[in-house]
């Protein structure tokens, strides 16, 4: 796979804080790679995923898109274009009366023609599983269905990659289920997916996972390798997903595993052929 982004040593610093946001970071993410990005509030990883699409500039280093710099400025609209976000709150990027009109907004900034825009909009709503909300104020939408909303506006960008920085986080448990299975349907579509989250479920499902601390990655391994070692998310204050707390309880009563269950549905099955084995 060949790496869509590219960071070189990179260092950010905002001004009157005294220490870096972000502590001399290098890494590449390969096109269709889903990746989770955990930490503390104040570790960076927010920071990290607007210096992705140029909404913060490197202090010192490089970040580069498809091969372009972020700093450089006759590329920040390309990148962007590149590296689509989807907020924590989709209130904040509503923009029109009708959720037709807000997918519209972004394509017209783009200045496709009428019939481009119309079949972008149809084929995305259609994809994300909003067509029948073309028609109806954002704003009178569920949790689940404005998220979905924005990720369908985003979509309609064609970018490259898709950056969800904690975007499931003020739902409830339907609205986080409907945003988690549109993520895991447009990484099974080819979409490269940074998630910024505090959702062990949702990390579960990424190809790999890396934690920030104090502004520097501390792990970059696969979903497996991080919960297969607690002690690490213990130290950072982060939870394990519930099917490994309820299995490490479980060891705890004598009970003895094959491997390390991250879904419940894993669980179950492992639970069953323990039974069977009896």
């Amino acid at each position: 796979m060949s790496s869509l982004i590219q960071l070189k040593n990179i260092t950010f610093q905002y001004e009157q804080e005294s220490k870096l946001a972000i502590d001399h970071v290098s890494l590449a993410i390969s096109a269709k790679e889903w990746i989770a990005v955990l930490g503390r509030n104040g570790s960076g990883k927010s920071t990290f995923g607007r210096l992705l699409n140029g909404l913060l500039i490197p202090s010192s280093g490089t970040v580069l898109i498809n091969g372009l710099s972020t700093a450089d400025e006759k590329d920040i609209w390309t990148i962007r274009q590149s590296v689509g976000m989807v907020f924590q709150n989709p209130d904040h990027q509503f923009v029109a009366t009708t959720v037709r009109d807000d997918l519209a907004f972004g394509l017209e900034n783009l200045g496709l023609a009428r019939q481009v825009m119309q079949e972008r909009i149809d084929h995305y709503a259609d994809l994300i599983g909003i067509s029948h909300l073309l028609d109806a104020e954002p704003y009178r939408l569920s949790g689940g269905q404005k998220q979905r909303v924005a990720i369908a506006g985003v979509m309609a960008m064609e970018p490259d990659v898709l950056i969800f920085d904690e975007s499931t986080s003020m739902l409830d448990p339907v609205g986080r289920k409907e945003v988690l299975d549109t993520l895991q349907m447009l990484h099974q579509r080819g979409m490269t997916i940074i998630s910024i989250t505090h959702d062990m479920d949702e990390a579960v499902r990424a190809d790999r996972i890396l934690i920030f601390n104090k502004g520097r990655i501390v792990e970059d391994a696969s979903p497996m390798d991080v919960f297969s070692s607690p002690d690490l998310l213990t130290q950072m204050g982060l939870t394990l997903p519930f099917p490994v707390q309820l299995q490490n309880e479980l060891r705890r009563k004598g009970m003895t595993f094959k491997k390390v269950c991250l879904s419940e549905r894993e669980l179950i099955s492992e639970l069953w052929t323990l039974y069977l084995a009896k």
